[in-house]
């Protein structure tokens, strides 16, 4: 029943807006201009669309489309696997089934299905852009900033640059815009494949770009030795530690100092990582933090042995020059349906 509504919904907005194909014809200006900005050395293609369209289900697919009504080549798309072709972005076969909303002037996509949404993939994946267009001067070009959601992350991340919160379009309440110019940064290090891959190998440029720009801002608010990232408000109930209270109280007769990373501001998170020497935690996008510490700052990860072989965080480690260990946590208790791990006390030893 799903499947038919969509097909009837295609249909009507086919008629509306046009039938959309894939782009397979030389590049007109007219239609589509590329400019090539340099970083460390390297080109990146800035893709520059005339009363284009962008279509977004703020989940697996980013449609960048043609005036003439043409998905483009880097267009963004996944699947379970990870990074996709073009072949497999839904508005080929569901088209673009929202009301668009027209913006008079230029637009720089921020957007990445629903990774986007999410700390890690924003700080190394889209605020990267956002340092390239700035070291090229071309963070002015913009009218609009058309991002993953309207989270104060990245209103704060941002507003370093000099973009103001009333130039931000939230893409989970408009999924459909046409503007007079859309402007798209291609991918700085995702091409197809495992997202989970591509993670590990971060290019130490846009750790050591990001780590530079924003290391100006920290405050001198912490001053801790030991901190633990209390993830018990997570909406992420398996990624919770059964015995959380109960860590806590020996992690603070230890002299950890306990955060929930939600409470603090972008500028206090990267403060509280780079004034801290030794740091615990449960793998999260809260690690991202990571590129902020000091060498030597020794960072245990707590992992469920399923995900053990994960080492986006060690990578980041090993970049930034921090000390990584994994904690592998093989024991679990269920928790309203979900397994939740249990924090075996024979890991203080080690803290």
């Amino acid at each position: 029943m799903k499947f038919f509504y969509r097909i009837i919904l295609k249909n009507i907005f086919d008629i509306i807006y046009g039938k959309i194909s894939k782009f397979n014809e030389k590049y007109n200006k007219d239609i589509l201009n590329i400019t090539y900005l340099q970083f460390f050395n390297k080109n990146y293609k800035l893709y520059e669309l005339t009363q284009g369209r962008i279509f977004t289900d703020c989940n697996t697919n980013v449609a960048y489309i043609t005036k003439n009504n043409k998905l483009t080549n880097f267009s963004f798309q996944q699947n379970k696997i990870g990074l996709s072709s073009i072949d497999h972005n839904s508005v080929l076969k569901y088209g673009t089934p929202k009301i668009k909303k027209k913006l008079n002037g230029n637009v720089l996509s921020l957007v990445q299905g629903a990774s986007g949404n999410n700390y890690w993939h924003w700080l190394f994946d889209l605020l990267p852009k956002v340092e390239i267009l700035y070291i090229n001067k071309k963070i002015n070009l913009f009218d609009y900033y058309y991002i993953p959601k309207l989270n104060k992350y990245i209103i704060d991340t941002l507003k370093i640059y000099g973009i103001k919160e009333h130039q931000l379009i939230n893409s989970q309440e408009i999924k459909h815009i046409e503007a007079n110019k859309i402007f798209y940064l291609k991918n700085i290090y995702l091409k197809k494949g495992s997202f989970q891959k591509q993670f590990e190998n971060i290019p130490l440029n846009i750790v050591k770009a990001i780590r530079n720009k924003f290391l100006q801002f920290k405050n001198n608010k912490f001053n801790h030795k030991k901190v633990f990232i209390d993830r018990s408000d997570s909406k992420f109930i398996h990624y919770q530690l059964y015995n959380n209270e109960e860590i806590i109280k020996k992690l603070k007769k230890k002299g950890f100092a306990i955060y929930k990373l939600s409470t603090l501001s972008i500028l206090d998170q990267i403060s509280l990582f780079n004034s801290s020497k030794l740091i615990l935690g449960l793998h999260g996008a809260g690690f991202a933090n990571i590129i902020f510490c000091k060498k030597n700052t020794k960072i245990f990860e707590i992992l469920r042995k399923e995900e053990s072989k994960r080492n986006a965080v060690k990578t980041i480690s090993d970049l930034t020059g921090v000390k990584h260990k994994k904690i592998i946590l093989k024991k679990y208790k269920d928790f309203d349906g979900y397994n939740q791990i249990i924090f075996d006390k024979k890991y203080f030893n080690i803290l």
